[in-house]
């Protein structure tokens, strides 16, 4: 397998997502300390909208189609899904040269504090390492990153990289790095780059990125589970690209699987940081045997559960599995107590920054910019994989030539 032949080695894991407020309609649980559930028994949430000037993956949109024109093809569409996303060998999403070997740039990256983010640092480094560039690497609030932005700017960097922070977080500095002539790059945002009507020139693993992983991990449930899953569904709406992924989510599995069904659990930043996640999910699952399947939306809301869900005696009830794996979630896949999650490509996130900034400095076109923000990502349900992703990344999965094809298209 590719991971034995790679040199990279990572450090932390998880996925960075948007802090972008959003509204979202929930029930009482009866519970004092579980945050709201909502069933499927009422209005099921809307799909997402795709950001203006994009489309939603075509994957997805065939699946729901196919479900939906054919009745009982929910079962096939859904297992097509699968299928291609078990194969790791993915695309790296741009495919034109560069003009020329761009001269040196200084190029700053905002560290935020989530456990992600260094694997952007990585990404980062080594395609900033291979044009000969210098990175300015930054400390960051996702809550408060303007004056992260400021001090990029007061360094005198060409471009400024950045992930999961809302541009209404830092308009001021966005105005002033425009002024400057330094150009922001973005990702795990549901903003699409608008270039110099907002200083934003990409944005990638936006909403079209969680729209086509979100219908993916409902068509395994659906699979997986011989179309009859009940879901718990657990998210942080707060968090608009997880809301939207859960919204594509729960369109895919009504239109796939019309046995099936799904309960939303929602959960707070505080719950996340404070570790309350586990108690609340076995609350939930208490309050309601008949869930057999728990999925969620990032790595990071499943620290922890599989244990508590063990010493309350719940472990054989359900399902564990979800979105944007961590390091530990790859550990229990090994160990069996996960069964399946997807990838978020972090360090390709760092490259496809850095290959933005490299086009911007030739003056080129970011023609490939929206088909690229869809990330690639492959499902991991095997123990022998899932160890050698940790043997290679500590648990960061990107394409496997990714760097290879890169520095092919930099001359470098």
């Amino acid at each position: 397998m590719r991971y034995r032949k790679l040199a990279a080695v990572f450090a932390c894991a998880t996925i960075v997502v948007a802090a972008c407020g959003s509204d979202d309609d929930t029930s009482d649980t009866g519970t004092t300390d579980a945050p709201a559930a909502s069933t499927a028994g009422s209005e099921a949430p809307a799909d997402s909208a795709a950001p203006s000037g994009t489309e939603a993956p075509g994957d997805t949109a065939a699946a729901g189609d196919t479900a939906a024109a054919g009745g009982g093809d929910g079962m096939a569409a859904a297992q097509a899904m699968v299928e291609q996303y078990q194969d790791e060998n993915q695309p790296i999403g741009v495919t034109i040269p560069l003009d020329s070997v761009p001269e040196p740039q200084k190029i700053a990256w905002l560290e935020c504090e989530l456990e992600s983010c260094p694997y952007i640092t990585q990404g980062m480094t080594d395609a900033t390492d291979a044009l000969g560039w210098e990175l300015v690497v930054i400390p960051s609030e996702s809550a408060n990153p303007g004056p992260a932005f400021q001090q990029a700017i007061d360094a005198g960097v060409d471009y400024i990289a950045s992930s999961g922070e809302a541009s209404s977080l830092y308009e001021e500095q966005a105005q002033a790095a425009a002024d400057a002539g330094i150009k922001i790059l973005s990702c795990f945002d549901t903003e699409p780059p608008a270039g110099e009507a907002s200083n934003i020139w990409t944005q990638c693993g936006d909403t079209t990125f969680v729209e086509k992983t979100g219908p993916l991990m409902a068509n395994w449930a659906i699979v997986d589970s011989g179309g009859t899953a009940n879901v718990l569904i657990v998210s942080i709406p707060d968090f608009a690209v997880l809301k939207a992924e859960t919204d594509a989510y729960i369109s895919e599995l009504e239109a796939n699987c019309p046995d099936c069904e799904h309960t939303e659990l929602d959960i707070t930043i505080p719950q996340l940081v404070g570790g309350e996640v586990p108690a609340a999910v076995a609350s939930q699952l208490q309050a309601n045997p008949d869930i057999d399947y728990v999925f969620f939306s990032f790595g990071s809301l499943a620290s922890g559960v599989t244990s508590a869900l063990d010493s309350a005696g719940l472990a054989d009830q359900v399902t564990v599995y979800g979105q944007d794996f961590s390091a530990f979630a790859l550990e229990e896949i090994v160990a069996g107590t996960m069964s399946a999650w997807s990838a978020d490509p972090k360090a390709y996130a760092g490259w496809l920054m850095v290959d933005a900034a490299a086009r911007l400095s030739l003056g080129m076109e970011l023609t490939e910019e929206r088909d690229a923000a869809s990330l690639p990502t492959v499902i991991v349900e095997d123990g022998t994989f899932a160890q050698e992703i940790l043997d290679c990344c500590n648990g960061d999965w990107f394409p496997p030539t990714m760097a290879e094809d890169f520095k092919a298209l930099w001359g470098v």
